[in-house]
Protein backbone atom coordinates (compact mmCIF):
# COMPACT_ATOMS: atom_id res chain seq x y z
CA UNK A 1 0.00 0.00 0.00
CA UNK A 2 1.39 3.32 -0.59
CA UNK A 3 1.66 5.70 2.27
CA UNK A 4 -0.30 8.72 2.67
CA UNK A 5 1.61 11.61 2.52
CA UNK A 6 0.41 15.28 4.45
CA UNK A 7 -0.05 18.24 1.54
CA UNK A 8 1.78 20.74 3.69
CA UNK A 9 4.78 18.70 5.12
CA UNK A 10 5.80 15.44 4.21
CA UNK A 11 5.16 13.50 7.14
CA UNK A 12 3.34 10.12 6.49
CA UNK A 13 0.71 7.56 7.47
CA UNK A 14 3.91 5.34 8.50
CA UNK A 15 4.25 7.84 11.74
CA UNK A 16 2.63 7.00 14.75
CA UNK A 17 0.01 8.93 15.81
CA UNK A 18 -0.87 10.97 12.74
CA UNK A 19 -3.93 11.88 11.79
CA UNK A 20 -5.06 14.11 8.75
CA UNK A 21 -7.85 16.30 8.02
CA UNK A 22 -10.13 16.93 5.14
CA UNK A 23 -7.61 18.48 3.86
CA UNK A 24 -5.08 16.20 3.78
CA UNK A 25 -2.80 18.58 6.66
CA UNK A 26 -1.43 16.17 9.36
CA UNK A 27 -2.10 16.58 12.83
CA UNK A 28 1.60 17.59 13.85
CA UNK A 29 0.72 20.30 11.11
CA UNK A 30 -1.96 22.09 13.18
CA UNK A 31 0.35 21.26 16.41
CA UNK A 32 2.87 23.29 14.70
CA UNK A 33 0.75 26.36 13.98
CA UNK A 34 -0.90 26.18 17.55
CA UNK A 35 2.68 26.32 18.71
CA UNK A 36 3.28 29.45 16.47
CA UNK A 37 0.00 31.30 17.76
CA UNK A 38 1.42 30.59 21.46
CA UNK A 39 4.81 31.38 20.88
CA UNK A 40 5.72 34.10 18.80
CA UNK A 41 8.60 35.72 17.68
CA UNK A 42 10.18 38.88 16.26
CA UNK A 43 9.86 41.88 18.47
CA UNK A 44 6.85 40.30 20.51
CA UNK A 45 9.20 37.30 21.43
CA UNK A 46 12.06 39.34 22.13
CA UNK A 47 9.77 41.84 24.70
CA UNK A 48 8.82 38.26 26.27
CA UNK A 49 12.21 37.43 26.55
CA UNK A 50 13.34 40.53 28.63
CA UNK A 51 10.37 40.59 30.92
CA UNK A 52 11.54 36.25 31.69
CA UNK A 53 14.62 37.76 31.96
CA UNK A 54 13.81 40.20 34.45
CA UNK A 55 12.06 37.81 36.74
CA UNK A 56 15.01 35.15 36.53
CA UNK A 57 17.12 37.97 37.53
CA UNK A 58 15.23 39.15 40.26
CA UNK A 59 14.58 35.41 41.62
CA UNK A 60 18.69 34.89 41.51
CA UNK A 61 18.98 38.02 43.13
CA UNK A 62 22.39 37.34 45.49
CA UNK A 63 23.54 33.90 44.54
CA UNK A 64 26.48 33.43 42.01
CA UNK A 65 24.23 31.82 39.30
CA UNK A 66 20.43 32.95 38.18
CA UNK A 67 19.91 29.82 36.30
CA UNK A 68 21.33 26.80 34.66
CA UNK A 69 21.57 26.00 30.84
CA UNK A 70 21.86 22.26 29.19
CA UNK A 71 24.48 22.35 26.79
CA UNK A 72 26.07 19.68 24.67
CA UNK A 73 28.15 21.22 22.46
CA UNK A 74 25.92 21.57 19.53
CA UNK A 75 23.96 24.26 17.49
CA UNK A 76 21.04 24.36 19.62
CA UNK A 77 22.81 24.58 22.88
CA UNK A 78 25.42 26.65 21.88
CA UNK A 79 23.30 29.40 20.58
CA UNK A 80 20.87 29.12 23.60
CA UNK A 81 23.88 29.95 26.08
CA UNK A 82 25.06 32.74 24.01
CA UNK A 83 21.68 34.24 23.94
CA UNK A 84 21.12 33.76 27.61
CA UNK A 85 24.21 35.80 28.97
CA UNK A 86 24.73 38.22 25.53
CA UNK A 87 20.96 38.91 25.04
CA UNK A 88 19.17 38.35 27.97
CA UNK A 89 22.30 39.37 30.80
CA UNK A 90 21.76 36.42 32.78
CA UNK A 91 24.63 35.04 34.81
CA UNK A 92 23.79 31.16 33.32
CA UNK A 93 26.08 27.90 34.83
CA UNK A 94 26.37 25.74 31.96
CA UNK A 95 25.44 22.09 32.83
CA UNK A 96 26.94 18.73 30.81
CA UNK A 97 25.97 15.42 31.13
CA UNK A 98 28.64 13.17 29.63
CA UNK A 99 27.77 9.52 28.75
CA UNK A 100 30.60 8.62 27.45
CA UNK A 101 29.77 9.12 23.82
CA UNK A 102 30.80 13.61 23.09
CA UNK A 103 32.67 13.82 20.02
CA UNK A 104 35.98 15.61 20.26
CA UNK A 105 34.52 18.20 18.21
CA UNK A 106 31.05 18.74 20.56
CA UNK A 107 34.13 18.93 23.30
CA UNK A 108 36.12 21.63 21.60
CA UNK A 109 32.96 23.31 21.27
CA UNK A 110 31.76 23.45 24.79
CA UNK A 111 35.29 24.84 26.00
CA UNK A 112 35.37 27.57 23.40
CA UNK A 113 31.67 28.84 23.88
CA UNK A 114 31.83 28.59 27.76
CA UNK A 115 35.28 30.30 27.40
CA UNK A 116 34.29 33.07 25.56
CA UNK A 117 31.45 33.87 27.09
CA UNK A 118 33.50 33.33 30.64
CA UNK A 119 30.82 31.15 31.61
CA UNK A 120 31.15 28.15 34.01
CA UNK A 121 31.12 24.42 33.35
CA UNK A 122 29.99 21.94 35.43
CA UNK A 123 30.21 18.22 34.02
CA UNK A 124 28.64 15.61 35.32
CA UNK A 125 30.24 12.38 33.86
CA UNK A 126 28.37 8.97 33.59
CA UNK A 127 30.01 5.93 34.60
CA UNK A 128 31.22 4.45 31.76
CA UNK A 129 30.04 0.72 32.39
CA UNK A 130 26.98 1.87 33.69
CA UNK A 131 26.12 4.49 30.44
CA UNK A 132 27.44 1.50 28.17
CA UNK A 133 24.75 -1.33 30.54
CA UNK A 134 21.69 1.16 30.36
CA UNK A 135 21.90 1.82 26.48
CA UNK A 136 22.28 -1.68 25.99
CA UNK A 137 19.22 -2.90 28.34
CA UNK A 138 17.20 -0.17 25.84
CA UNK A 139 18.91 -2.04 22.72
CA UNK A 140 17.53 -5.78 24.36
CA UNK A 141 14.15 -4.49 25.27
CA UNK A 142 13.48 -4.18 22.03
CA UNK A 143 11.87 -0.56 22.19
CA UNK A 144 12.47 2.58 19.35
CA UNK A 145 15.13 4.65 21.29
CA UNK A 146 17.86 3.30 22.39
CA UNK A 147 19.55 6.95 23.92
CA UNK A 148 16.51 7.22 26.54
CA UNK A 149 18.29 6.25 29.49
CA UNK A 150 20.41 9.53 28.91
CA UNK A 151 17.81 11.88 28.37
CA UNK A 152 16.79 10.94 32.00
CA UNK A 153 20.41 11.52 32.83
CA UNK A 154 20.73 14.44 31.42
CA UNK A 155 17.25 15.66 33.30
CA UNK A 156 18.16 14.63 36.27
CA UNK A 157 21.82 16.49 35.66
CA UNK A 158 20.04 19.57 35.32
CA UNK A 159 17.27 19.55 37.81
CA UNK A 160 19.92 18.22 40.51
CA UNK A 161 21.99 21.08 39.55
CA UNK A 162 19.85 23.81 39.95
CA UNK A 163 18.18 22.35 43.18
CA UNK A 164 21.74 22.45 44.65
CA UNK A 165 22.82 25.51 43.17
CA UNK A 166 19.62 27.24 44.92
CA UNK A 167 18.62 28.17 41.12
CA UNK A 168 15.28 28.33 40.02
CA UNK A 169 14.97 27.97 36.45
CA UNK A 170 16.45 26.09 34.37
CA UNK A 171 16.72 27.19 30.28
CA UNK A 172 15.93 24.62 27.55
CA UNK A 173 16.46 24.78 23.99
CA UNK A 174 14.62 22.60 22.20
CA UNK A 175 12.99 24.05 18.77
CA UNK A 176 9.52 22.90 17.68
CA UNK A 177 10.60 25.11 14.45
CA UNK A 178 13.48 23.79 14.07
CA UNK A 179 13.48 20.22 14.78
CA UNK A 180 10.13 19.38 15.51
CA UNK A 181 7.96 17.24 17.34
CA UNK A 182 8.44 13.37 17.54
CA UNK A 183 6.23 10.86 17.80
CA UNK A 184 5.34 9.48 21.26
CA UNK A 185 5.99 6.42 20.32
CA UNK A 186 9.57 6.75 19.09
CA UNK A 187 10.67 8.26 22.24
CA UNK A 188 8.44 7.86 25.35
CA UNK A 189 9.93 8.52 28.47
CA UNK A 190 8.78 8.16 32.59
CA UNK A 191 10.55 6.64 35.35
CA UNK A 192 8.32 3.91 35.84
CA UNK A 193 8.92 3.02 32.06
CA UNK A 194 12.91 3.42 32.70
CA UNK A 195 12.82 1.02 36.02
CA UNK A 196 11.50 -1.56 33.96
CA UNK A 197 13.53 -2.10 31.40
CA UNK A 198 16.36 -1.55 34.11
CA UNK A 199 14.25 -4.49 36.43
CA UNK A 200 14.47 -6.50 32.52
CA UNK A 201 17.53 -6.06 30.60
CA UNK A 202 20.21 -4.47 33.13
CA UNK A 203 22.73 -7.71 33.39
CA UNK A 204 25.13 -5.63 36.32
CA UNK A 205 23.74 -3.76 39.33
CA UNK A 206 23.39 0.05 39.16
CA UNK A 207 25.28 2.32 41.57
CA UNK A 208 25.41 5.88 40.01
CA UNK A 209 22.54 5.92 37.89
CA UNK A 210 19.77 8.39 39.30
CA UNK A 211 16.37 8.31 37.82
CA UNK A 212 14.11 10.77 37.68
CA UNK A 213 10.38 10.00 39.17
CA UNK A 214 7.25 11.79 40.23
CA UNK A 215 8.10 12.27 43.49
CA UNK A 216 11.42 13.65 42.49
CA UNK A 217 9.03 16.63 40.57
CA UNK A 218 6.99 17.49 42.67
CA UNK A 219 10.10 18.37 44.71
CA UNK A 220 11.76 20.29 42.91
CA UNK A 221 8.80 21.71 40.97
CA UNK A 222 6.75 23.23 44.71
CA UNK A 223 9.30 22.64 47.16
CA UNK A 224 12.15 24.48 45.47
CA UNK A 225 10.33 26.12 43.09
CA UNK A 226 12.71 25.43 39.92
CA UNK A 227 11.09 26.57 36.61
CA UNK A 228 11.35 25.37 32.73
CA UNK A 229 11.56 27.88 30.38
CA UNK A 230 12.39 27.28 26.63
CA UNK A 231 13.95 30.28 25.56
CA UNK A 232 14.40 28.79 21.45
CA UNK A 233 10.27 29.29 21.41
CA UNK A 234 10.90 33.22 21.22
CA UNK A 235 13.77 33.79 18.96
CA UNK A 236 14.28 32.75 15.22
CA UNK A 237 16.73 29.82 14.97
CA UNK A 238 16.06 28.67 11.68
CA UNK A 239 18.34 28.26 8.73
CA UNK A 240 21.82 28.35 8.59
CA UNK A 241 22.24 31.87 10.85
CA UNK A 242 22.81 30.19 13.90
CA UNK A 243 25.97 28.43 12.99
CA UNK A 244 27.72 31.39 11.08
CA UNK A 245 27.30 33.39 14.28
CA UNK A 246 28.93 30.62 16.30
CA UNK A 247 31.24 30.27 13.61
CA UNK A 248 32.24 33.76 14.06
CA UNK A 249 32.05 34.70 17.29
CA UNK A 250 33.49 31.84 18.38
CA UNK A 251 35.01 29.74 16.35
CA UNK A 252 32.26 27.21 16.77
CA UNK A 253 32.67 23.91 14.15
CA UNK A 254 29.56 21.82 13.25
CA UNK A 255 29.44 18.40 14.94
CA UNK A 256 28.52 16.60 11.09
CA UNK A 257 25.10 16.04 11.45
CA UNK A 258 22.04 17.18 14.30
CA UNK A 259 22.78 15.22 17.84
CA UNK A 260 26.18 14.21 16.40
CA UNK A 261 27.62 16.12 18.89
CA UNK A 262 26.39 12.74 20.89
CA UNK A 263 28.47 9.85 18.55
CA UNK A 264 26.39 7.30 19.93
CA UNK A 265 23.09 9.05 17.54
CA UNK A 266 24.94 7.41 14.38
CA UNK A 267 23.68 3.54 16.00
CA UNK A 268 20.47 5.24 17.49
CA UNK A 269 19.78 6.01 14.30
CA UNK A 270 19.97 2.95 12.24
CA UNK A 271 18.98 1.29 14.66
CA UNK A 272 15.81 2.55 14.35
CA UNK A 273 15.69 2.43 11.00
CA UNK A 274 16.53 -1.38 10.72
CA UNK A 275 14.38 -2.66 13.24
CA UNK A 276 11.57 -0.24 12.93
CA UNK A 277 11.49 1.08 9.31
CA UNK A 278 11.43 4.80 10.25
CA UNK A 279 13.91 7.67 9.27
CA UNK A 280 14.23 9.95 12.48
CA UNK A 281 15.18 12.94 9.70
CA UNK A 282 11.36 12.94 8.92
CA UNK A 283 10.52 14.98 11.65
CA UNK A 284 13.19 17.70 11.50
CA UNK A 285 12.50 17.96 7.66
CA UNK A 286 8.74 18.16 8.51
CA UNK A 287 9.48 21.25 10.59
CA UNK A 288 11.86 22.65 7.70
CA UNK A 289 9.27 22.70 5.31
CA UNK A 290 6.40 24.14 7.67
CA UNK A 291 9.17 27.02 8.96
CA UNK A 292 9.69 27.67 4.73
CA UNK A 293 13.79 26.69 5.24
CA UNK A 294 13.26 24.25 2.98
CA UNK A 295 10.87 23.15 0.44
CA UNK A 296 8.16 20.13 0.31
CA UNK A 297 10.12 18.89 -2.40
CA UNK A 298 13.66 19.60 -1.44
CA UNK A 299 13.01 17.59 1.80
CA UNK A 300 11.16 14.57 -0.13
CA UNK A 301 14.60 14.88 -1.97
CA UNK A 302 16.30 14.70 0.96
CA UNK A 303 14.48 12.11 2.56
CA UNK A 304 15.65 9.90 -0.33
CA UNK A 305 19.44 10.58 -0.10
CA UNK A 306 20.95 7.52 1.82
CA UNK A 307 21.33 8.58 5.52
CA UNK A 308 24.62 9.11 7.08
CA UNK A 309 24.17 6.70 9.87
CA UNK A 310 24.09 4.04 6.87
CA UNK A 311 27.69 3.46 7.44
CA UNK A 312 28.39 0.25 8.19
CA UNK A 313 31.95 1.04 9.72
CA UNK A 314 30.72 3.14 12.09
CA UNK A 315 27.97 0.92 13.19
CA UNK A 316 30.53 -1.52 13.69
CA UNK A 317 32.59 0.77 15.54
CA UNK A 318 29.37 1.83 17.65
CA UNK A 319 28.83 -1.75 18.67
CA UNK A 320 32.33 -2.28 19.37
CA UNK A 321 32.39 0.41 22.25
CA UNK A 322 29.13 -0.77 23.30
CA UNK A 323 30.71 -4.83 23.66
CA UNK A 324 27.86 -5.88 21.80
CA UNK A 325 28.90 -8.34 19.12
CA UNK A 326 27.25 -7.71 15.22
CA UNK A 327 25.32 -11.70 15.77
CA UNK A 328 23.58 -10.48 18.61
CA UNK A 329 23.08 -6.98 17.26
CA UNK A 330 21.39 -8.49 14.04
CA UNK A 331 19.44 -11.39 15.89
CA UNK A 332 17.41 -7.70 18.30
CA UNK A 333 17.06 -6.54 14.94
CA UNK A 334 14.99 -9.41 14.06
CA UNK A 335 13.05 -10.01 16.94
CA UNK A 336 9.79 -8.95 17.41
CA UNK A 337 9.39 -4.75 17.88
CA UNK A 338 8.54 -3.38 21.56
CA UNK A 339 6.61 -0.07 22.37
CA UNK A 340 6.57 1.67 25.90
CA UNK A 341 2.94 0.65 26.08
CA UNK A 342 4.32 -3.29 25.87
CA UNK A 343 6.02 -2.46 29.76
CA UNK A 344 4.96 -1.15 32.70
CA UNK A 345 5.08 2.84 32.40
CA UNK A 346 3.28 6.04 33.85
CA UNK A 347 0.94 6.22 30.60
CA UNK A 348 -2.11 5.47 31.99
CA UNK A 349 -2.05 7.46 34.96
CA UNK A 350 -0.51 11.07 33.05
CA UNK A 351 -4.16 10.22 30.69
CA UNK A 352 -5.99 11.23 33.55
CA UNK A 353 -3.89 13.79 34.62
CA UNK A 354 -3.90 15.37 31.24
CA UNK A 355 -5.25 18.84 31.98
CA UNK A 356 -3.55 19.44 35.33
CA UNK A 357 -0.05 18.36 32.54
CA UNK A 358 -1.67 20.74 30.67
CA UNK A 359 -1.31 23.92 33.05
CA UNK A 360 1.85 23.09 34.36
CA UNK A 361 2.99 23.15 30.78
CA UNK A 362 1.73 26.30 30.25
CA UNK A 363 3.42 27.80 33.54
CA UNK A 364 6.78 26.52 32.44
CA UNK A 365 6.73 23.71 35.64
CA UNK A 366 7.49 20.94 32.85
CA UNK A 367 8.61 21.89 29.20
CA UNK A 368 6.52 23.49 27.11
CA UNK A 369 5.77 21.48 24.56
CA UNK A 370 5.87 17.85 26.62
CA UNK A 371 1.53 18.20 26.60
CA UNK A 372 1.59 18.06 22.67
CA UNK A 373 4.15 15.34 22.57
CA UNK A 374 2.36 13.60 25.22
CA UNK A 375 -1.12 13.95 24.11
CA UNK A 376 -1.14 15.19 20.49
CA UNK A 377 0.79 12.75 18.87
CA UNK A 378 -0.12 9.27 20.08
Amino acid sequence: MTAQICTRCIMDSSVPGIRFDAQGVCNYCHIHDRLLAEFPIGEEGACILQNIAARIRKAGKGRKYDCVVGVSGGRDTSYCLYYTKEIMNLRPLAVHFDNGWDSETAKTNLSRVCDALDVDLHTIIMDWPESRELTNATIRACVPYIDLTDDVGIASALYRTAAKENVRYIILSHSFREEGITPLAWNYMDARYTRALIKRFCSIPLVHFKNVDIHHMIYWSLVKGIRIVNITNYYDDTGDKIEKLLAERFGWIDTGQHHMDNEMFALVYYYARHKFGFDWRIVELAAKVRTGVASRDEALQALRTTPFFENEELVNYCLKKQGFSREEFDRILAAPNKYFYDYPSYYPLLRALRLPIKMLCRAHVVPAHAYEKYFETI
